[in-house]
């Protein structure tokens, strides 16, 4: 019977290596996770952004000129307002088209999604600038907030991640 010595065992090799084993692979795993839950966030992103560009452009080309069968924003003051209806459910003042839009448009993220639309420059949230309407040339703006739930993150005790994205433009109807 042979004895294994320490300096000259293999035995011992093996050892080592199963406990550098266990102290890399957590941190392997939890960065290749932490890649996935970075390509998530910039995905979620691209999406928000989109969903806040598609809102705002169906907001200006809703306008409040006459030919517009269901404007949406505030209207202007001899707008002709048609009545709530299959085709037109929100029309002036309401902006509930608007954050329907961009909800839908951003529902892929995958998490809870807020939209807000506001009329006038450097309005923010809903909050509309005193005496902005839906009239040609006037501002719009719309935000699109999502909460992603992130492995890295909770992991942390950090809950979610939010991504904001706002699009602005001009009434052109």
């Amino acid at each position: 019977m042979r004895f294994l010595t320490r300096s000259g065992g293999k035995e011992r090799g093996r050892g080592q290596a199963l406990v550098e084993f266990t102290i890399v692979m957590p941190l392997a795993m939890a960065l290749l996770v932490g890649l996935f839950d970075l390509g998530r966030v910039v995905w979620a992103n691209d999406v928000v952004a989109s969903a806040a560009a598609e809102a705002v452009r169906f907001a200006i080309v809703r306008g409040g000129s006459f030919s517009t069968l269901c404007p949406v924003g505030p209207a202007a003051g001899t707008a002709t307002i048609p009545a709530p209806s299959g085709s037109c459910p929100y029309p002036s003042p309401s902006k509930q088209s608007i954050v329907n839009q961009a909800i839908t448009k951003a529902w892929a993220v995958g998490g809870t999604v807020r939209a807000q639309a506001c009329y006038g420059v450097g309005c923010t949230g809903d909050t509309d600038i005193a005496g902005a309407t839906n009239a040609r040339g006037q501002s719009v703006t719309v935000t699109v907030t999502a909460d992603l739930a992130l492995v890295v993150p909770a992991l942390l005790g950090d809950t979610r991640f939010t991504v904001t994205t706002t699009s602005t433009m001009l009434v052109d109807h």
